[in-house]
């Protein structure tokens, strides 16, 4: 058994530093991105405003707008990369505490009066939400909006 543990927690460093290290990766990534974007914008900006004819005005200034959306979406892709990797570290992070949850709840059942029927009941419930796993948080409410009617007062 002790083996086992050793490994399971060998195992879970490896995963930690995997998650941390790609989304340290991402994150610079996308500050790489966005920075250079920013320069490649602010470039062809000033090549547009000492530009000697209108078309290489115009021709500047689009290639300035398009590096720049570009680089944001590049930027976007790693941040979304970044945000994975990050929610991949709470789950890494959620699961002592959800262990130490099951945990209390079956000193609860074993320190409990309970008949046996009863402690089936509740072990059976227990191993059910155990293999469900953690359940996402609630959604945050969203405003409802309501279209007013003229003449009429909104709620």
């Amino acid at each position: 058994m002790a083996a086992l543990w050793d490994t399971t927690h060998a195992r879970l460093d490896l995963y930690h530093q995997i998650a941390t290290g790609q989304a340290k990766s991402s994150f610079r990534n996308a500050q790489i991105a966005m920075v250079a974007g920013f320069l490649l914008l602010i470039l062809f900006a000033v090549i547009a405003l000492w530009a000697s004819t209108t078309a290489v005005a115009i021709v500047a200034g689009g290639l300035g707008a398009v590096s720049a959306a570009l680089a944001g979406y590049v930027a976007k892709t790693f941040i979304r990369s970044q945000e994975a990797a990050a929610t991949h570290l709470r789950s890494y992070f959620d699961q002592p505490l959800e262990l130490s949850r099951y945990l209390a709840a079956e000193r609860l059942v074993a320190d409990g009066d309970l008949s046996q029927e009863q402690r089936g009941e509740i072990l059976s419930a227990l191993v059910q939400a155990m293999v469900a796993g953690p359940q996402p948080p609630p959604a945050p409410p969203q405003s409802v909006v309501v279209a007013s009617v003229p003449g009429q007062q909104g709620v």
